[in-house]
């Protein structure tokens, strides 16, 4: 290595002499200053002796020489016309047309602006001593600058030089090392980042495999890795195509300890891939490898049989079959569902380790099975009474069932057996009928699948019917608990509307079937009443609409003192929800003797122009509420003096 060392130094102290050149264009008409250089390179172009008028153009698109006409724009006449400065990295072509009397000239050179990383010197630690390395794929200088931070001079090499050992005094102490990259007379070296400094102890500098530590699938077209890595050594990245497939480098990686790498534009549905990260010792050329990584080839399909699972199980140590998101199955491929419904479609995915440990989960598919009698029943049934002669039913399907058809089952007394009623292809159906508002009808759903397999019938669900009954100023209201949510009832609200089908009020009685209002204090004479049930899943079975009228309320007092005292002079109807009213007055031979129509009137004891005689008089009220309905009463009263 040392022999090897010295015949570098002594070509390249002979490369160093060299000066500036001029780069003569493919057919020799002009020159330029540099053929490569960092961003901001200017390039000045020497026009070579000729006839004609010079047009420069310093992008141009040589594929189509005509389409270069607007770049030329004025002719080359001054120094200022032959110069350039290129700001952003790539590859260019110089464009240089003589326009002659009858004919043109055309010459070209191509010219690469560069925007660098910094060197990315690999080490490791020999037997004969610190190896440094690069990779020429990745590298874009020609010559290395190295201080090696031990005191001697820096040393500079080709890049054709690397690897190359260099001999510490004390291995065991720390060095910073400074590196930096230049280009040969071909290029200009105005390159800003083309330098780095590391600080290492040269024993320290041991070679290592990479390390993979997760795989996640990101799409249909891409995944990505999470690796580990020695930041002083360089690593390709490979990938290969199935398990017949061989490794093909993609990338290469250095100077990072670790990070996610993402790869795309693949085909992850119809293909698996496998992935490693490579490494050849410096020292004595051993492949140091990582560990090996796969994506998974999950395909799922319905068959005459059940379900078909299949994934390249080869590639794991276990695998865990997952559908609706429990495990069914742990084990290799291929697995055949056959616990599964006739057009119900489950969803299933793989969830695979690898003998490191690594999980990787596959992409979720769905299956529609063409096999199995339907056994999972509807079982959430809400009804409605929509008025006295209709009646909606409505009801979840079970997640991931397909069903065919719903066939709709009734019956009007509980004892009875269901008969069929009617079919339908939606989850509601309306159905007609009489007393929906006064009597209970009683209601089952099943469904059929395409392998012409009918569903159980499990849940009966009767409309709510809503009865009320007053107790002096108290109200009562009842329903029978409402059985068509199955155990999944939530609460009953009780909803209580004007006329207008205004919401005066609401109530949420959680799991009553009951409710009681006092209507002492009630300023609406009538109401409307209706219960809902609520499911956990968010289907609501209505009762009827209730009618309620609060009887009008009415009496006479049994007394009135009409002495002028100022206090009980009158004696008239005192009543509430009264829209008419006919207060008659008789003395003791039943003579009428006074009669108001008027809430507001009464009878003040005289009789014309005289005070009537204390005693006992009789009376009869008819009023009639504000809704027509007539009411009669008669009694007695005493005449104080």
């Amino acid at each position: 290595m040392k022999k090897i060392l010295i015949t570098i130094l002594i070509l390249f102290s002979c490369s160093s002499l060299w000066a500036q050149s001029s780069f003569p264009s493919e057919n020799g008409l002009f020159n330029i200053n540099y053929l490569k250089g960092c961003e901001f390179t200017e390039i000045e172009v020497t026009l070579n002796p000729g006839t004609g008028t010079p047009f420069i153009c310093f992008d141009a698109d040589l594929s189509d020489i005509a389409s270069n006409n607007d770049c030329f724009g004025n002719p080359a006449q001054s120094a200022e016309d032959l110069q350039f400065t290129y700001q952003e990295a790539g590859i260019y072509n110089i464009l240089f047309l003589r326009q002659l009397t009858n004919s043109q000239v055309y010459d070209s050179i191509t010219i690469e602006i560069i925007d660098p990383e910094p060197p990315r010197i690999a080490l490791a630690n020999c037997n004969d001593g610190l190896v440094f390395d690069l990779n020429p794929q990745e590298e874009v200088f020609d010559f290395y600058t190295i201080d090696f931070g031990d005191g001697s001079d820096p040393q500079q090499y080709p890049i054709t030089a690397f690897p190359f050992a260099y001999d510490y005094t004390d291995p065991t102490q720390e060095y910073t090392i400074d590196i930096s990259g230049s280009f040969d007379n071909t290029g200009n070296n105005n390159c800003g980042n083309n330098s780095v400094s590391k600080t290492i102890v040269p024993e320290n500098q041991i070679e290592a495999e990479a390390s993979i530590n997760s795989i996640n699938l990101l799409s249909e077209n891409n995944f990505e890795i999470e690796y580990e890595a020695n930041e002083n050594q360089l690593y390709q990245i490979q990938i290969k195509e199935n398990s017949n497939g061989t490794y093909q480098t993609i990338d290469n990686i250095s100077a990072t300890t670790g990070g996610v790498y993402t790869f795309q534009n693949l085909n992850l549905v119809d293909n698996f891939y496998c992935v490693r990260i490579i490494s050849t010792s410096n020292c004595d050329n051993t492949p140091l490898n990582s560990n090996e990584v796969c994506t998974i080839r999950f395909d799922a399909s319905a068959q005459n049989n059940g379900n078909l699972l299949d994934w390249n199980h080869f590639s794991f140590e276990n695998s865990e079959l997952f559908k609706n998101g429990e495990i069914i199955y742990s084990g290799n491929a291929p697995y055949v569902d056959v616990n599964v419904l006739c057009g119900q479609t489950d969803t299933y995915s793989v969830v695979t380790r690898d003998q490191n440990g690594i999980e990787l989960t596959s992409f979720s598919i769905e299956v529609s099975a063409i096999t199995g009698s339907p056994s999972i029943p509807i079982s959430q049934i809400a009804t409605k009474v929509l008025s006295d002669s209709e009646l909606e039913l409505t009801w979840e399907v079970p997640a991931g069932l397909q069903p065919t058809n719903f066939v709709i089952y009734k019956k009007r007394n509980l004892t009875e057996d269901f008969f069929e009623v009617d079919t339908t292809g939606t989850n509601s159906y309306i159905d007609i009928g009489t007393a929906f508002t006064t009597r209970k009808f009683y209601y089952s759903i099943a469904y059929t699948n395409s392998c012409g397999g009918i569903s159980p019938i499990t849940t009966t669900a009767s409309n709510i019917l809503l009865k009320v009954n007053q107790n002096e100023s108290i109200i009562d209201f009842t329903w029978d608990s409402y059985e068509g949510f199955d155990s999944l009832l939530s609460h009953y609200v009780i909803k209580k509307y004007d006329e207008n089908m205004t919401i005066l009020d609401e109530n949420d009685l959680g799991d009553l079937p009951n409710y009681s209002e006092n209507i002492a204090q009630s300023e609406d004479q009538l109401s409307f009443y209706q219960v809902e049930a609520y499911s956990e899943n968010g289907l609501i079975a209505i009762s009827n609409l209730l009618r309620y009228k609060i009887p009008s309320s009415f009496f006479v007092p049994t007394g009135f003192t009409p002495n002028d005292d100022a206090l009980n002079q009158e004696i008239k109807v005192v009543g509430k929800f009264i829209e008419e009213v006919e207060f008659s007055i008789y003395n003791r031979w039943g003579t009428l003797i006074f009669r108001s129509n008027s809430l507001e009137i009464g009878w003040d004891g005289y009789l014309t122009n005289r005070p009537a005689p204390e005693g006992t008089y009789s009376y009869t009220v008819r009023v009639k509420d504000n809704y027509g309905e007539e009411y009669f009463k008669s009694g007695v009263f005493n005449l104080i003096r």
